[in-house]
């Protein structure tokens, strides 16, 4: 039987981190806990290497695992890798989904950030850019335009005046074209949100859709259309403050967030994904982020080890 994607999910983030050569003691033996906690677990694994012999394969031992774990949250890369026949999962997969063609080396241009990071940067025209954690965005200027490619995360970007270059941000859904003005845009799996937070932004799908957002607007489109447009619920930017402010959102959204400030696995259960919270929490505190949520929600937390968690029910 078929591993939902959850458990795909979960094993190629313990491949990635394994294979880098940067695993502590305690990663470790967290991998081995969970590989030994579910049958699934460790049939996963074999599908998709072999078992652990891909982790001695040396044409793809000591890469990086931000790099590693950059591609594997490219949306077009965890599509890839999620959505692949299981049989075929083994090196030769892994080996193209974490190399050049799915970006994992650097590109000229590319700035990133790693887990549990946050950076801000000046551009070379002046404009203030900053990156959520376990973002990466490539800045390609020219004389004619000012393009930031968001590969995967999310960017906040308060843009210098040039009326003789647009100011693009472009994600695999579509661009969004402003000439002086300040937003915020988060590429997801299926995605990408725009929340405007000075001026107005012309949106263009890639399959040709057409918007304007204007300042405290939010949209919400994907390749082919535009899926949502509605009032900006002034919380979107509070990471660039460290804090994760939440008003009438899914449970699902908050773990989201905070995976990009843990190291190892955070688990939820399907069953509580849909629970609706309000609140305010410390991203770079994501144990006592959990607690509170512990508190607040019907949900228990388990603690396996530091890196691996899960979430559940409580009975």
């Amino acid at each position: 039987m078929r591993p939902d994607e959850a458990v795909i999910d979960e094993a190629a983030q313990w491949m990635a981190l394994l294979q880098s050569g940067e695993a502590s003691a305690g990663e470790r033996a967290a991998f081995e806990a969970w590989r030994a906690a579910d049958p699934r677990h460790q049939r996963i694994i074999e599908q998709m290497g072999g078992g652990l012999n891909l982790l001695r394969n040396p044409t793809l031992r000591g890469l990086p695992r931000n790099s590693l774990l950059h591609s594997l949250n490219a949306p077009s890369s965890r599509r890839r890798f999620v959505s692949g026949s299981l049989s075929v999962l083994g090196i030769a997969v892994l080996a193209g989904l974490l190399g050049r063609r799915y970006g994992w080396l650097p590109e000229a241009g590319e700035l990133a950030t790693g887990t549990g990071e946050r950076r801000d940067f000046t551009l070379e025209d002046g404009s203030a850019l900053s990156l959520n954690a376990r973002t990466r965005v490539v800045a390609r200027f020219d004389a004619t335009q000012r393009l930031l490619a968001l590969r995967s995360g999310e960017l906040l970007v308060d843009v210098a005046k040039d009326p003789a270059r647009p100011f693009v941000v472009e994600t695999e859904h579509g661009r969004m074209r402003a000439l002086g003005t300040k937003f915020l845009v988060q590429q997801g799996d299926d995605s990408t949100r725009l929340v405007m937070l000075h001026s107005q932004v012309e949106v263009v799908t890639a399959g040709g859709a057409r918007q304007v957002v204007e300042a405290g607007g939010s949209l919400l489109f994907n390749a082919q259309d535009i899926l949502a447009l509605e009032r900006s619920n002034g919380q979107e930017s509070a990471w660039v403050q460290g804090r994760l402010e939440v008003r009438d959102r899914p449970l699902s959204e908050v773990i989201d967030s905070l995976r990009r400030y843990r190291r190892g696995i955070l688990h939820l259960s399907p069953e509580v994904a849909d629970l609706r919270l309000s609140g305010l929490y410390p991203l770079d505190d994501s144990d006592r982020t959990l607690q509170l949520l512990e508190r607040s929600l019907p949900i228990r937390v388990t603690w396996h080890n530091p890196y691996w968690v899960s979430i559940g029910a409580r009975l």
